[in-house]
């Protein structure tokens, strides 16, 4: 297993076998790769392929910076101010071609085409000495293995200490601006479509004065395609607050703060926050890491407008714990479900392989007429083996929660919890994992609450 000073995770196929494979960026330790034996197996590739040096990496680039079809490592290095970059010789073997990159104390670096070219370009999030602000850097790919420094061209002079940069489109015309996470007050900074940026925070984010951020996160969690942000909060310095915060965009890049009313409330601190769509119901869902407290990794589900409930106990097996300062997911194992690996800081990190049925449940509307009342139908066939049928109409406009649960009224599974038009609903409930038995499932909305019996025989 793997433990140490991790302090991120990134995948990418990185010996070209088709596979996820891992990298390790540690803090005072060398840098590790994990090479997977397409089923979700993981050993370390390490020795023989990847440089060994003792630095403070922070965090990881994975991308084909010499353009020979293969993906390229750079790790942003804090303490020590020495970046490491490996460029691939194919198959995962890697050399040393660090001493191309200004040195500067970094805790990001996001590799990323910055000006248009189809090159990659290097963005690295810096501080300066003892924990004081800093110029980020922008370095422009020359196509020759060698970067040019377009800092002062580009980017706004400002001084930050930075923790995370995240580029999206946030102002719908068409090209990437920069989202920055810092521990003293985060920026937003717009693109003139030619990769020139300019500040213009105060005019497009809610500031406070309690945050300091650790992860960006682009998503458009409430589907009205556009990109909203969430920034995972901690409180290592004085007088700031732990509690993440939830920004929606207003389509132009001005955004409003719906963190009372659309995340719970959080007294942890959170390391990292990833969107993904856990309950395959079309929207993103939201899982965090948290260290130092109570080292959770929770799961939220997001009722298709962007408001968001703990579900984590319905999706995570338990004791999934630990000092966690990354997550990432993917597709480890080929079994086209999204997997978790989590990197624990000081501890094992932990992967965990999706194993359920949720891919096969679908909830489809029945035509386009409106049924005069509320109703839940009997599950058809039932007995059933191992799938049946739910149907329920709905004569409102209404926010469902459709719950399984056992004899004994253990919750087993949520699998509608959202908002839905009027109409009439059909279900298909996989219970494949589950034992011969009695089960129920309850329907429940602002006006109606019904609950039924089926009998799974297998």
């Amino acid at each position: 297993m793997v433990s140490g000073p991790g302090m991120d995770a990134e995948t990418g196929d990185l010996d070209g076998d088709g596979d996820l494979d891992i990298v390790i960026a540690n803090e005072y330790q060398p840098n590790k790769i994990l090479l997977n034996n397409d089923l979700g197996v993981f050993t370390d590739g390490t020795p023989g392929r990847l440089p060994q040096k003792f630095l403070d990496s922070e965090d990881i680039g994975i991308v084909d910076l010499d353009r020979d079809s293969d993906l390229d490592i750079v790790f942003a290095t804090e303490d020590h101010a020495v970046h490491e970059l490996y460029f691939n010789n194919g198959g995962a073997v890697y050399r040393d071609k660090s001493g191309i990159l200004p040195n500067s104390i970094a805790n990001s670096v996001l590799a990323v085409d910055v000006n248009n070219d189809s090159l990659p370009d290097l963005l690295f999030g810096n501080a300066g000495a003892s924990d004081t602000p800093a110029q980020n850097f922008l370095l422009i790919n020359n196509g020759d293995t060698t970067f040019s420094d377009a800092t002062a061209a580009r980017l706004p002079q400002v001084l930050d200490i930075t923790q995370d940069i995240k580029l999206g489109d946030i102002d719908n015309d068409g090209d990437n601006d920069m989202v920055v996470g810092n521990e003293d007050g985060n920026k937003i900074h717009i693109n003139n479509g030619s990769g020139f940026f300019t500040d213009e925070t105060s005019a497009r984010l809610p500031l406070t004065g309690t945050e300091e951020t650790r992860k960006v996160t682009l998503c458009d969690i409430d589907g009205d395609n556009d990109l909203d942000i969430f920034f995972a909060n901690v409180a290592f310095r004085p007088g700031r607050l732990k509690q993440d915060r939830l920004l929606l965009n207003n389509g132009s890049g001005v955004f409003t703060d719906v963190t009372s009313s659309n995340i719970p409330f959080d007294n942890e601190h959170t390391t990292e926050g990833i969107f993904v769509d856990i309950d395959y119901d079309g929207d993103f869902d939201l899982i965090t890491t948290n260290i130092f407290n109570n080292r959770p990794v929770k799961v939220f589900a997001n009722n298709g407008s962007g408001i968001f409930e703990e579900v984590t106990q319905l999706v995570l097996p338990p004791g999934v714990l630990g000092e966690g300062i990354g997550i990432k997911a993917g597709d480890f194992n080929g079994d086209n479900l999204l997997d978790l690996y989590i990197v624990n800081r000081g501890q094992q990190d932990r992967l965990v392989l999706r194993n359920d049925t949720a891919k096969t449940i679908g909830l489809n509307q029945l035509g386009t007429e409106v049924p005069g009342k509320f109703s839940l139908s009997q599950n058809y066939p039932n007995p059933f083996n191992p799938s049946t049928k739910i149907k329920f109409e709905l004569p409102a406009n209404s926010f469902v929660k459709l719950t399984v649960f056992d004899i004994t009224g253990k919750l087993l599974n949520n699998p509608v919890n959202r908002q839905l038009a009027a109409g009439s609903y059909e279900l298909n409930w996989d219970a494949g994992l589950l034992p011969s038995g009695i089960y129920f499932y309850r329907i429940e909305t602002k006006g109606f609450i019904e609950t039924r019996k089926m009998i799974l025989i297998k």
